[in-house]
Order: C-alpha cells, then structure tokens, then sequence
C-alpha cells in the first residue's frame, strides 16, 4: 500500500508538471510524442496480444516464481507459487505499455533489441510483432515464467526471433550483450532496485551508440528507483530523456547538443495545452 500510495503521489507531481507535444520545442521529441503518444491507430498484434492476456488472466493454473527483481544483484531470489492470473494482471506489462513499446519500435526500426524481464511473455510480444526481421534476447529468472512466455510467442508465431533465456540477470545479460554486441533497444522490466538498475545500466553503455535507446519501466515504484532514474538522467553519456511515466526513455545521440529531459503526456490529457 505503501508503494502504491508513492506512485500516486508521483503521478499526480508528474500530471501538473508534463506538457504534450504542442509545448514541445524539439523537432525529435515532437515526432516522437506523434509516433508513440499521439498514435490512435489500432494493429492486429493488439488484439492477437490481448487475446493471449485474457486467457491468462482466466487462468487457474498455479505455477512456481522465482523472483530476482526486489533483491540485490546476486542476493537470494525469492520463490513462492502464484496463479497464471495474478501474474498476468500484476507483474505483465499493461495494454498502454505494450502498444507503445510497439510503436516505438515500429518508428525507430531496432534490429537488436534485449529485454530484461520477461514475465509471461507480453512485452515481448509487443516487441518482437513490432520487429519481425529484429533479434531480440529476453531475460527471466524464473523458468517457470520463461515457459510460459515462449508457449505465448510460439502461438504468435514469434518464437523464432525471440531467444528467452532463464536464469539472473547478472549470469544472462553479459553473454547477451557479447552476442549483440551492440544494442538498438533495451528495455528494463525485471529489477526494482536501485542497485540493480544502475549495475544493469552501466553493464549496457558500452553496447549504446548514438541510436540507442534505453527504456525503463517502474522509475516511480519506489523513491530509490526514482532516485537511480535520476541519477541515469545525469550520466555524462545520456544526451536526452523522454518520461512518459508509465514508460521513460533515455538517449545518447551526440547530435543534441544539450542535455534535455521532457515529461510528456498524449495531449487528450491536456487539452488546454494547444
């Protein structure tokens, strides 16, 4: 209740201080707002990906968690056993989420994208339907989960551009990175510690180049990982930020010359904002 109580709180803060993109002076971040935000169209990988949802959230399926994600990097890993649809409706990325990590990869066309936390395999659905022809790595320390989502890939006929592989992040993201070598898109879902996603961030800097793009989920969960988001936002590296809130997204193109930070809405949130 605690944390659910911060996050109200952030939002509101983050509400009275966002603008949308009619307030937007930057050329790049104003596509952007139009290309994730702003974008009303509706795609079939939607309704396949929703379709999937739920039925799991209709699930009574009870299977095995072992969750990493609010310990320290290589701390003990919590285990407990959850029903499909807790997990569906708690720990899976949401529908708004998903459709604009689907966007978002449909505007800047990744072909390497890794995600650190699969879950049951929403997000990346969302990614690999938005990048047929990318290669995308996918983290989960609970093999359970990573059973679960490559069953959800395969139904969508992803499976074979999406490699889940189980185990902490810690032993699976350096290997994953060397395979890569260089990175188009990362996003963060599957650690909320501070220690942890900065360790993660700085593990994956020097995989960036000036069209990566970082994406972090959960920055208001906590005041600690609010704290690591800000503390992201003022690496030397990082060039521009773009918070959505339920999504925010870190730069490094040298070509912006001074660092930004934008907090956006859609503009249907604002509509006084013309």
């Amino acid at each position: 209740m605690q944390k659910h109580g911060y996050s109200i709180r952030q939002f509101l803060a983050f509400f009275r201080a966002a603008d949308t993109k009619f307030r937007v002076h930057s050329p790049f971040v104003f596509e952007l707002a139009n290309a994730v935000l702003e974008d009303q169209r509706w795609f079939y990988a939607f309704s396949d990906v929703e379709a999937i949802r739920r039925k799991m959230q209709q699930s009574m399926l009870v299977i095995g968690m072992v969750d990493y994600g609010a310990s320290a990097p290589g701390g003990e890993a919590a285990r407990r056993r959850l029903p499909i649809r807790q997990i569906a409706r708690r720990a899976a990325s949401s529908s708004r989420q998903g459709q604009w990590l689907f966007r978002l990869v449909q505007w800047q066309k990744p072909q390497r994208i890794l995600e650190l936390g699969t879950s049951l395999g929403i997000g990346a659905m969302y990614l690999a339907a938005a990048a047929r022809t990318a290669t995308i790595f996918s983290l989960e320390g609970s093999p359970d989960c990573a059973h679960v989502a490559k069953a959800n890939l395969e139904l969508l006929g992803l499976n074979k551009q999406v490699t889940v592989k189980t185990g902490p992040f810690q032993e699976n993201l350096p290997a994953s990175l060397q395979a890569l070598q260089t990175v188009d898109l990362v996003f963060f879902d599957g650690h909320h510690r501070a220690d942890a996603t900065l360790q993660y961030f700085e593990q994956c800097l020097p995989h960036v180049y000036a069209q990566t793009i970082l994406v972090f989920d959960d920055v208001y969960w906590s005041p600690e990982m609010t704290a690591a988001w800000k503390k992201i936002q003022q690496h030397p590296q990082v060039t521009l930020t773009v918070d959505f809130f339920d999504l925010s997204l870190v730069f490094f193109n040298p070509d912006f010359k001074s660092r930004q930070h934008f907090k956006l809405l859609p503009s249907r949130c604002k509509p006084w904002y013309f």
